[in-house]
């Protein structure tokens, strides 16, 4: 089309005439189907967020109290923990004797 002497536009519009509006990576925003073109994505991510933490609120359930069994391992835990608080780091080098 070029070799035609056509101009830009005009190679444009013949394109989208053939292909339809698809054949545009980004559509002209110039247009109301342009505009809804651009518009929808983010209303549509926000619609869809809206839902989903609606949701998420509607089915969240309380915390469940813990057993004597799980309560037993969490006391375990948390005394090993602060025994290893309170221990100093070490310093992970080690008295290698190099010489035979």
């Amino acid at each position: 089309m070029q070799k035609r002497g056509l101009s830009d536009d005009s190679i444009i519009s013949a394109i989208v005439r053939e292909e339809g509006i698809v054949a545009l990576a980004a559509p002209p925003a110039n247009r109301i189907g342009g505009v809804i073109t651009w518009v929808m994505p983010p209303i549509a991510l926000l619609i869809g967020f809206f839902i989903y933490s609606q949701y998420v609120r509607r089915n969240r359930k309380d915390q469940e109290p813990l057993s004597a069994v799980d309560r037993a391992m969490m006391d375990r835990f948390r005394a090993q923990i602060d025994r290893e608080l309170e221990e100093p780091p070490e310093t992970g080098k080690r008295n290698i004797d190099t010489r035979k």
